[in-house]
């Protein structure tokens, strides 16, 4: 069987500062078992950025094509540290350009194009991953805050325009079910694998089939959609082809300059090897990062049912599913959970977090046993190397102080805050404590005597 015959190619407008990262990411693709060709459209308005892409062909390995982007309907578009905007011209001259390549890889008999925004870096396994899908519409996947204030999103859908949750068809989820269907989407495309998707783009392996059956960005005239990858994605569906997203090495997007930041820490960790199977509570706390509560939730369900890890994982996995409830707004679940783990387990963790949610509801005899008990829970032999570690020492001592101050029991507070001084004698809000103890115990002379001996 001969070897794939691939065109990677880019219309390029692009800064000079990220175009010659996007090139210097190009030349560490593994082209091994390839014969991989290069084309960019030049449609920079910078020289300095049309001097990269000469410097780029002199270097390269494979045959490199530079093209002039058409004559009519040049455009500017907008673009800032927020977003892009992109006027109705400049949109439909990107679709002409990329026509442009799709038909000179038909020409040249290319088995697959490989269509790359200029503002990507790649992982040097992606073409080989890709390939490998044996998919006639691929992309690997990237993410972007759009907003500078919303979380990550991919450049990959399943239906309409943007839409990221299963499509039925006259219903209408209510905004609860959507986010929930939508966090869903994006924990699962979070982990490697292949996904079949409705809409896809910015970085896709389009195979010679797909290009013979027709596939081309141009505009669909009764298409309401806004952009040229969405009338791509909508032409191929109409022409059977399935799109997929392959999730094994994600790109990096640098949508705007403060991403120029992450690009070095980007191409290092693309040097490194490939980390061992993730656990569930791993793959939780991969969620929880991203803001993935309800799957996140899931995760540590099933890491419970199955009796999964050590002490420890199921310790930080109580904890952190407590969380999860009560970001979702069930803090009663969480609370029932960890009362139910504190009946069978001394773990200082688990009766402190107890203590803080009872202080929460201002139930402070119910908070002050759940307190200390953690303060006299028996240590572990390595408790001292555990993240919450300050369970059994400090933290009780301060809320303890807390509690008995609200029930007007101002020496026990005191003793207590004493007590928390000397696991952590230079805490600001235990010395602030102290002071204003002290006063309220008629004991200004002694306040000052310890503030003259520091």
């Amino acid at each position: 069987m001969s070897s794939p015959r691939l065109l990677i190619a880019s219309p390029v407008r692009q800064k000079p500062e990220i175009l010659s990262l996007f090139l210097h990411s190009l030349g560490r693709l593994d082209t091994t078992g390839l014969e991989a060709d290069y084309m960019f459209v030049d449609d920079n308005t910078d020289p300095a950025s049309s001097r990269l892409l000469r410097q780029f062909a002199r270097r390269a390995g494979g045959a490199v094509t530079i093209v002039p982007p058409p004559e009519e309907g040049a455009a500017a578009y907008l673009r800032d540290d927020d977003s892009h905007r992109w006027p109705e011209a400049a949109v439909w001259r990107v679709a002409a350009m990329k026509d442009q390549i799709l038909q000179a890889a038909v020409d040249a008999e290319y088995t697959h194009v490989f269509l790359a925004d200029s503002d990507l870096l790649f992982h040097p396994q992606t073409l080989i991953a890709l390939l490998d899908s044996g998919k006639e519409l691929v992309s690997a996947i990237f993410w972007t805050r759009w907003q500078t204030d919303t979380m990550e999103m991919p450049q990959v859908w399943l239906h309409s325009e943007y839409g990221q949750h299963p499509l039925i068809r006259r219903e209408e989820p209510s905004p609860q079910q959507c986010r929930s269907q939508v966090q869903q989407f994006y924990a699962k495309l979070r982990r490697p694998g292949l996904y079949e998707v409705g809409g896809l783009g910015a970085c896709t392996l389009v195979s010679r089939q797909a290009l013979l059956q027709g596939v081309r960005f141009a505009e669909i005239p009764n298409l309401g959609y806004w952009g040229e990858d969405r009338h791509f994605c909508v032409r191929a569906a109409a022409l059977g082809l399935q799109m997929f997203v392959e999730t094994a090495y994600p790109a990096y997007h640098i949508y705007r300059s403060s991403d120029l930041a992450g690009c070095s820490a980007f191409l290092e960790a693309c040097n490194q090897t490939a980390p061992a199977a993730a656990s569930d509570l791993d793959i939780a706390l991969e969620y929880i990062h991203y803001g993935y509560d309800e799957a996140a939730a899931q995760r540590l369900e099933q890491f419970f049912k199955e009796n999964q890890g050590t002490e420890d994982e199921q310790v930080t996995a109580l904890l952190e599913l407590d969380a999860c409830y009560g970001r979702l707004g069930d803090t009663e679940k969480g609370r029932d959970l960890l009362t139910q783990a504190a009946a069978s387990s001394s773990r200082a963790e688990l009766s402190f977090r107890l203590g803080a949610k009872w202080m929460d509801q201002q139930a402070w005899e119910e908070a002050i046993r759940w307190l200390k008990q953690a303060l006299a829970a028996p240590r572990p032999d390595h408790w001292e190397t555990l993240t919450g570690k300050d369970a059994w020492t400090w933290k009780p001592c301060i809320q303890l102080c807390v509690c008995y101050s609200r029930l007007g029991s101002w020496q026990t507070a005191y003793e207590y805050n004493e007590q928390g001084l000397i696991y952590n004698p230079d805490h600001p809000v235990l010395l602030h404590n102290r002071s204003a103890l002290l006063d309220k115990l008629g004991r200004a002379e002694l306040r000052s005597a310890i503030e003259e001996t520091g």
